[in-house]
């Protein structure tokens, strides 16, 4: 029998969403688990999410295509105490910055999960995962790619 300790979720009512004109499509298409990224049509580069503009040539010219989320984990720590009580049976629990393969060193914020701790490092590959919750947003998680 292992011992092997795995990354939980963090709770639902850690994550408040605010939503504004430049996130709008992002959070749209999570519901339909799609993940999509803003990226300029003038000049092709992919474009920080939330951002009103491309930081490469400053245009607004901004679509959203489709990203299979494979990536890599770019930086990551282990929360392992609860410090609040509602996070009592949410530890360990695994945010994430996640560098998605092919745009660019576009990066997103995350978790992952499902994983056993020992096996998360730096680098690691990561698949996608959505988590719906009641309120009705699906989140973007990731897990160890297999």
């Amino acid at each position: 029998m292992s011992n092997e300790v795995f990354a939980k979720a963090p709770p639902d009512e850690l994550f408040q969403l605010e939503v504004d004109t430049w996130t709008q499509p992002y959070w749209d298409a999570a519901k339909d688990h799609q993940l999509k990224l803003p990226k300029c049509g003038d000049c092709q580069q992919y474009c920080e999410l939330g951002a009103s503009h491309c930081r490469h040539c400053r245009s607004q010219n901004i679509s959203w295509v489709e990203h299979s989320g494979s990536g890599k984990v770019y930086s990551f720590t282990i929360i392992r105490f609860p410090v609040i009580p509602s996070l009592q049976d949410s530890v360990p629990y695994v945010p994430a910055v996640i560098e998605l393969d092919g745009v660019d060193g576009l990066k997103l914020i995350s978790n992952v999960v499902d994983a056993p701790l020992s096996e998360i490092e730096i680098g690691s590959a990561v698949s996608l995962r959505w988590h719906d919750r009641e309120d009705g947003v699906s989140l973007p998680r990731f897990t160890l790619a297999k």
